[in-house]
């Protein structure tokens, strides 16, 4: 949702070069922010032990 309200608040016409900036900027803010969680969910629950399903 955030990627669509930084497209809808560029002026003018969206160009590629930045559209493709914008992805390419919120992929790496989601795969950080992902890495964060799942390192603070780890140090919380230290001994779980995984079932992959």
């Amino acid at each position: 949702m955030r990627l669509l309200v930084a497209a809808f608040e560029e002026p003018g016409r969206l160009k590629m070069r930045r559209a493709i900036a914008l992805v390419d900027y919120h992929i790496r803010r989601n795969q950080i922010a992902r890495a964060s969680h799942e390192k603070t969910w780890r140090e919380k629950h230290r001994g779980v032990k995984f079932l992959l399903l």
